[in-house]
């Protein structure tokens, strides 16, 4: 018996294994679908809404779909002139950072000519010849690379588009089917589940939304360059918990030393980390409410995992993918439990959990 439970476990462990390799080399097919399923749960409610106002169910998902695309679309052609702006003043930037850098290079240069001197007695040692290392120009993608991407851009865009339309026309199928097959998994968990992560992610984006809004303002009275970019950037950095604050906050540090002088150098990083932990310790647990709050660890666990399997895809989806995942937990572990466990002490069940 026991050696049986010792391969299937083994057994497991191997099939989990393949998952995430197959995952992880296909990630042009799958981070896109996955990416869609999640945004067409986030959907679903104004699918259903636009339905029972007595639209076909083609046409309702049609209709998502264009609003949503729409709204990209705009988003993208509103940011596209100041995203060009930073882009053209990226080799200033460069340049800029680059002294920096020869600045810090001259206060350690004691530790330079040691490493060097180090360094040419293991080249005699082993014959190699030395060439001196020269200052990199930055290489910054051009046209042929570009071009190179294109194909792959357009792929996933249309494994997107498809799967997330797709998604809303056959979900209720999908769901019936659940609910007939002979599984654990019945219509309203999904649909319970569905509309959890829903309003999760609704939540937390108008409250990104807002701080990015906010944080655009916070970097205009500062001076900073290119304010309303930095917003945007807060507003969507701000989906990947704990990890995109900290490199938002740096990359705040590297702008502010180069623009600014002395303590105000700090100011941008400063300010920012402050809107942060207020947003972060007051505002979001304040609306997301307490039934909806998930643990750090487990947020921490799967930020980290999703990130290292598709990149920011993965940092995306991983907290919807976690709402989803332990609220369907909740539901079958309490449909598991003993009778005796269900009933209150008047002897009647407990109300389902919302």
């Amino acid at each position: 018996m026991a050696r049986d439970s010792v391969i299937t476990a083994c057994v497991a462990l191997l099939t989990m294994i393949a998952v995430l390799t197959v995952m992880r080399l296909a990630e042009g097919l799958f981070a896109p679908m996955v990416a869609a399923i999640v945004l067409g749960i986030v959907c679903a409610p104004a699918t259903d809404v636009i339905e029972r106002a007595g639209i076909p169910r083609i046409a309702a998902a049609l209709l998502v779909l264009f609003m949503f695309l729409t709204t990209f679309t705009a988003l993208f052609f509103a940011v596209e002139p100041t995203i060009s702006d930073a882009i053209r003043q990226a080799p200033l930037i460069w340049r800029e950072m680059t002294e920096i850098l020869e600045t810090l290079k001259s206060a350690l240069s004691g530790v330079r000519e040691i490493q060097e001197t180090v360094t040419g007695a293991l080249a005699e040692d082993q014959g190699t010849p030395q060439t001196p290392a020269g200052d990199a120009p930055m290489a910054f993608p051009g046209v042929l690379d570009a071009l190179a991407l294109a194909p792959s851009l357009a792929a996933a865009i249309m494994i997107f588009v498809g799967t997330f339309y797709f998604f809303l026309v056959a979900r209720s199928d999908v769901y019936d089917r659940a609910d007939r097959a002979n599984i654990r998994l019945s219509r309203a968990i999904l649909c319970k589940a569905g509309a959890r992560v829903s309003r999760y992610f609704i939540t937390i984006t108008v409250i990104n939304a807002i701080f990015g809004a906010l944080v655009g303002v916070a970097m205009t009275a500062l001076g900073v360059a290119n304010p309303m970019l930095w917003g945007l950037a807060a507003f969507l950095v701000n989906f990947v918990l704990y990890l995109g604050p900290v490199a938002f906050a740096l990359a705040l540090l590297v702008a502010g030393i180069v623009q600014f002088d002395g303590a105000m150098s700090f100011a941008p990083a400063a300010l920012y980390i402050t809107m942060n932990m207020t947003e972060g310790q007051f505002v979001t647990p304040s609306l997301v409410g307490r039934h909806m709050r998930v643990n750090p660890l487990l947020v921490f666990v799967s930020l980290v995992f999703w990130l290292w399997l598709w990149g920011p895809i993965g940092g995306v989806v991983a907290i919807p993918i976690l709402v989803w995942c332990l609220y369907v937990a909740s539901e079958l572990s309490t449909a598991d439990a003993p009778s005796s466990v269900l009933l209150r002490k008047d002897g009647h069940a407990p109300q389902a959990a919302e």
